[in-house]
């Protein structure tokens, strides 16, 4: 549709400007710095809330540079109805490990981390490693502007407005299995790293401390966890964690 194409290069043009500020502060890796832990085999990148391609790139610039083979994923920028998009990831990731004959990691930034958790205990045999980064994983754990942002979102999208998840998507019967999710026990046979930063002011670090998880702290903002070397680094050494590692860490 019309409005979904003005939308979507809205938002990609709001993404390039928004990394460029936020690089400014955060630079990412730098090309002449070296590999510590190469990799192979299939990652899929999933976007969060507003997210483009564009919002993807130097994590995705990074994780290709290791060796990956990334494969972003921002249906709908992030903002569609929460169950229908992990279907959609599930199905995808599906026929990545099938084409790539091998279990896909997953790396999610914010609302990403959260379908990325999703699809991890939907298809647990198609899945070798979970990193969210700057992910809450409360529901109701984010600061109070991004509670608006969120409420206003589901308003709109109740309205009418096309591409955008509805409020009985927050809190009704539709997307109730996700929510369950979020929180929801991880076997303990596959690794799971959640990154987050004490100085994110979207999202509280306690919501993205998870029990289950090998917790990263790094001292980054939200959207810059997309440009900043630590975080990067971060992913990059998360990506190669064994599953006998992978242990809660108090912070």
């Amino acid at each position: 549709m019309w409005w979904n194409s003005v939308v979507g290069l809205g938002l990609e043009h709001a993404g390039r400007a928004t990394l460029g500020v936020t690089g400014l502060r955060y630079r990412s890796v730098g090309t002449d710095e070296a590999v510590e832990h190469p990799g192979e085999g299939p990652v899929v990148l999933v976007g969060g809330l507003c997210e483009t391609r564009p919002c993807l790139e130097p994590m995705s610039l990074w994780l290709t540079r290791l060796g990956y083979d990334v494969r972003p994923y921002t249906l709908g920028a992030g903002m569609g109805c929460a169950q229908r998009t992990v279907t959609s990831l599930v199905r995808r990731v599906r026929e990545i490990a099938d084409d790539a004959g091998r279990p896909v990691r997953l790396v999610g930034h914010s609302r990403g981390g959260q379908f990325a958790r999703a699809v991890g205990l939907e298809a647990p045999d198609a899945v070798s490693h979970l990193v969210t980064v700057g992910t809450p994983f409360d529901l109701w754990g984010i600061t109070p502007h991004m509670s608006a942002i969120v409420w206003g979102l589901g308003a709109a999208g109740t309205a009418g407005v096309p591409g955008l998840y509805r409020l009985g998507c927050l809190v009704g019967s539709c997307c109730a299995r996700f929510r369950a999710t979020l929180r929801a026990p991880w076997p303990g046979d596959l690794p799971f790293t959640s990154i987050y930063s004490r100085s994110d002011a979207a999202v509280p670090w306690r919501s993205s401390h998870d029990p289950y998880a090998h917790n990263v702290v790094v001292d980054s903002g939200h959207v810059a966890q997309l440009t900043a070397a630590s975080t990067q680094r971060a992913v990059g050494e998360a990506l190669v964690r064994s599953a006998s590692a992978t242990e809660a860490v108090a912070a």
